[in-house]
Formats: structure tokens, sequence, C-alpha cells
């Protein structure tokens, strides 16, 4: 397999690729919430990146690209208006999110000026500080106090927000060419891979219900069945597909770990806390859950929001097209993307605009097998370079 990373503004780089020169784009873009304070992550993509991405996928080729729950209808307006077909909206479930919820008692009694009463510690740790390379939680652990005024005592047990536990991405699809069937033979674009996404039983990706379904009644007293008589009357249960789950549009697996994250990365200058996160050295803000860093002093991989690979791997698998076609990822960041193309079959081209994050991604994509290091070198203009099959 081969592979080209590119650092530069994505939209100014794809103006140089071949039209209809690439099978599928699977990206994890800017969510256009601030992410600790990023300037990069102000705005989702917009129309030009939408026309820019259109251009370059054959037709019927597919686009998966990651967003922020608040913010992705903001990107899949600007994909329909680039005339993309939305398809669905898959979401990653992690589970691991960190809730960013005001508590509205304590701002209601620290609108009245008041004092709470401190009466015991919290049984959540807000923080921690750092012993070595480690990060010990115990040492900073926030009181627990009580309301004051009367109001503050109504409203007590009410925040503003819910524990961010997935996050969505949105499934898109480039007109075709004539049918289905015409398309594919023509481009090798235009289905997914049912198979090859399947879900074994028992895989912890799945995290729905399991087991055969019976009739006439199913698991919870459902009575829904399938080819069965008028009165509902089959009782034998339906046999499970040797291949696995039907791949559904949801997949559940946990964030990457410190591990995953820094594979690869071992010979790359580390950073430390207050460099990635840009706060005070020591500070609460620096060393709290929210600032992004919680378990180590120093990092190799300082991207913040790295994908687990075994996701973007099955998100390749689900739209890459037949093995040895190629893959665009238009905001690279550390390589996630990357890796998994690679690993499922594919040619991979990754553009990242942050020299920084360009060096982290080629580093992790050399360490993921020798056979992947083979980089081609695209300068000025695509000029084809990678001919999928």
């Amino acid at each position: 397999m081969k592979y080209s990373l590119i650092e530069g503004d994505c939209i100014e780089v794809m103006t140089g690729f071949d039209p209809c020169s690439i099978d599928a784009i699977v990206c994890d873009p800017p969510y256009g919430i601030g992410f600790m304070g990023k300037q990069w992550d102000c705005a989702v993509p917009g129309d030009d990146f939408a026309a820019a991405a259109l251009r370059v996928l054959k037709p019927g080729g597919h686009l998966i690209a990651f967003a922020a729950c608040r913010t992705v209808h903001r990107l899949m307006v600007n994909l329909e208006d680039a005339q993309f077909e939305l398809r669905d909206l898959i979401s990653w479930l992690q589970w691991q999110g960190f809730p960013k919820s005001l508590d509205v008692s304590k701002a209601i009694d620290k609108a009245a000026g008041v004092e709470r009463e401190v009466i015991g510690k919290s049984k959540r740790h807000g923080g921690g500080k750092l012993s070595g390379a480690s990060f010990q939680v115990s040492p900073v652990i926030p009181d627990l106090t009580a309301p004051s005024t009367p109001e503050a005592k109504r409203w007590s047990g009410w925040g503003t927000a819910l524990k961010p536990a997935q996050e969505p991405a949105v499934l898109a699809r480039k007109p075709l060419e004539g049918t289905v069937a015409d398309n594919v033979l023509k481009w090798g674009t235009g289905g997914l891979n049912i198979d090859g996404c399947r879900i074994p039983y028992g895989d912890p990706a799945w995290p729905g219900p399991s087991g055969d379904w019976a009739y006439p009644n199913g698991p919870g007293g459902n009575t829904w069945s399938v080819n069965a008589p008028p009165d509902n009357s089959r009782s034998e249960p339906v046999k499970a597909n040797d291949l696995g789950r039907w791949p559904a549009n949801i997949y559940h697996c946990a964030k990457p770990s410190r591990s995953e994250r820094e594979k690869g990365c071992e010979e790359l200058r580390g950073r430390f806390r207050e460099d990635v996160t840009g706060r005070k050295a020591g500070s609460a803000g620096q060393n709290h859950a929210r600032s992004g860093m919680t378990r180590t002093g120093e990092v190799k991989n300082s991207h913040p929001t790295v994908k687990p690979t075994a996701l973007m791997a099955w998100l390749c698998t689900l739209v890459g097209g037949q093995k040895g076609s190629i893959i665009l990822d238009p905001f690279m960041g550390s390589g996630s993307t990357g890796i998994g193309a690679l690993s499922g079959g594919f040619n991979f081209i990754g553009i990242e605009k942050d020299p920084e994050y360009l060096e982290i991604a080629r580093a992790r994509i050399r360490d993921t097998s020798p056979m992947f290091d083979q980089e081609v070198p695209i300068e000025g203009s695509y000029r084809g370079k990678f001919r999928s099959n």
C-alpha cells in the first residue's frame, strides 16, 4: 500500500487533485466549538470544503466526517448545499466525555453574593497533581457545599448539560452516474461493504441486544417477525449470520489509550501538559479533567482529539470500496485514519495544516507496519500518483 502525507490547507491542496480521483473521504474535521481554545476549531468546514470534496470524489464516492452534536447540522447543510446526498448519521459511542455543566444552585448563590456552607468533600475528583510521569488524582478533591438561599435549595441538583457520550459522523455520497450497478461497475464506488463491516457476535463494538430472535414474541415481548405466517404462528428462532451482525449506524469503542496515541512517537520531542493545554503549570485549570491532559506529564502525541484506529479502520472498510482504492483525509491530525486505511488494504492521502501534527502522523503510520513505509511524495499538483484498481 502507498500513502502520501501533505502539509497545507486542504482546500488549496485539493485544487491540485484530478477530478473524480478519490474513492472515499474519511475525516475528523474541526467541530466549531473552540475546543481547548484552539483557533483551528473555530468553525466547521464550509461550502468551499464541501465543493472541493465533491469535485475530487468519484461519482458514488462516500464521505464520512465527524462533528459535534451541537454543530453537526451546519456541516450537513454545507454538504447538502454542495449537492452531496445525506445518507445517514453514524454515532461513535464512547461514554467517556466529561460533562461541562454549570451547577444552577451554585450559580444562584453566587449571584446573590452569599457563601455556601462546606459540608464535606466531594466523591468526584476535580483534578490532581503530577508525580513523576504519572498523574495522581486524589490530592485535589473539591469541597461539597450546601445551598444557602431558598432559591438555590429549590434548584439544587440542576445543571445545564448532559454527559457527552457519543460523537456523530455524517455519511454522505456524491450523486451516482446512472444506477448503483452502473456506477459500481464504472467507478468502483457507490456501495457500502456490509459483510466486511459485520460485527462479530459478542464484540463490544455492538452494545445493543444480542441473541437469536424467537417467534411469535421476541425480546421484551416484541411480536415483530420476519416472513411469518399471517397468524405469527412460527416459533423457531432466527439464526444468526455466520459473518456477524449487520453493521448499524452505531459503533462502540473507548477513546484511544495513551499507549495507542503514543505508539510510534517515541523518538519525537516530548511536550509537557502546560505546553499543550496553554494553562499555567500547577494551576487548577491545567490539572483539571477538562484540560484534556489528565494522564501523563510529558506527551509525544500532543493532538487533543485522537480517534481510535479500530473505529477509523471500520469506517474506511465501510466506504473505501475494493482493496487498493484511495482514501483521503483532508484533516489528518495525528494519523488515525491513515493507520485504519492502510491496515484495511487501501492507499491513503492525508492533508494536515499543522507541521507538528504532520510529524506525529508520519511517525505513527510508519510504526504501524514496515510494509506501509512507502510514502509517495506529491509535489504541486496531484498528477495521479495513486491509481485504484
